[in-house]
């Protein structure tokens, strides 16, 4: 959980207030620098800037898994919305679903994956650092999701 959070935070929603950001980016190695620097802008004068370091760390794991599962064809859309307590970001592509190595029991794992395991390390990350967070449906291609956190600030 992310240190300056509150107890109880209800979710940040667009008709709760909430103001959008939207990003596309093509799936490219420069990727999670454009999304870092997107963050970086949208946060940096706001009253949210106290979440600005995770919210930058988090969207860069998020965008760079993003850009490893799809092709150089594939767009990566992130949307970003701010409210007075808090901040959502999402992270869309097309690639499906994949779970995570730790949801496989030990004996069924394929051998080492350098890349699937930097993808379960951002995943780890995102728990760990966020206040919420998980996966929604998106309407890309089938099986398709996109992953999500919030933080929240103390107010």
């Amino acid at each position: 959980m992310h240190p300056h959070a509150a107890v109880a935070r209800s979710p940040i929603r667009v008709s709760a207030g909430a103001r959008p950001f939207l990003l596309t980016a093509p799936s490219e190695p420069t990727s999670p620098k454009i999304a870092r620097d997107f963050v970086r802008a949208v946060l940096r004068s706001t009253p949210l800037a106290p979440l600005l370091d995770t919210a930058v760390l988090l969207t860069s794991e998020a965008v760079t898994r993003s850009h490893r599962r799809t092709s150089r064809s594939a767009d990566i859309l992130l949307r970003l919305l701010t409210a007075g307590h808090g901040l959502r970001i999402s992270v869309h592509d097309g690639a499906a679903v994949l779970l995570p190595s730790t949801a496989v029991p030990s004996q069924a794992r394929p051998p080492y994956d350098p890349v699937a395991e930097d993808a379960d390390h951002g995943l780890w990350l995102t728990g760990e650092l966020a206040d919420d967070w998980g996966s929604t449906p998106y309407a890309g291609g089938p099986r398709s999701a996109s992953l999500w956190f919030e933080l929240y600030t103390g107010r």
